[in-house]
């Protein structure tokens, strides 16, 4: 995925995407093959809905993907995607990708949306072919001295 700045009306929206980082509870990561991104792999994850807070859109994907329960452990990583030469279209994602345990391996994928799925031990996940985003996600995850931040699955504080 590039980083390039697209020419004016070559992106027709930009879209916010919410991922959950799954974590069993022998502490592998779950990682899914998804025919719209080819060979590589990524996260459970898709488009936040209007009027949903990020967390729980994450947990949504996450759990409507997947078929687990997932309790909130916190974001992990945001940012933004770029690619004006995309195979099936243009797209700007801004994304937010968060961190989940689930209480059980037993995965239920969504057929219409996930080809495969797999369980991975964290020291071995870097070694997959992933999305660009996904492996800086990853990475990130993998390094944090303190963990997902919490701050982002609190309910709104604003009153």
């Amino acid at each position: 995925m590039g980083s390039q700045t697209p020419q004016t009306g070559s992106v027709g929206t930009i879209e916010v995407i919410v991922s959950a980082l799954i974590l069993n509870p022998r502490g592998e990561i779950l990682l899914i093959r998804q025919p719209k991104w080819g060979d590589t792999w990524t996260l459970p994850g898709g488009h936040l809905k209007p009027g949903e807070r990020l967390c729980d859109g994450a947990r949504r994907e996450g759990e409507e993907e997947t078929g687990l329960i997932l309790t909130a452990r916190g974001l992990v990583d945001w940012g933004e995607l770029i690619d004006v030469d995309y195979r099936s279209r243009a797209f700007h994602f801004i994304y937010f990708d968060y961190a989940f345990s689930a209480e059980s391996s037993d995965v239920q994928l969504d057929p219409s949306e996930i080809a495969e799925g797999v369980w991975v031990a964290p020291s071995e996940v870097l070694s997959y072919q992933l999305t660009p985003g996904y492996r800086r996600t990853l990475e990130r995850y993998l390094v944090s001295s303190d963990g997902p931040r919490d701050w982002a699955c609190r309910p709104d504080l604003t009153g």
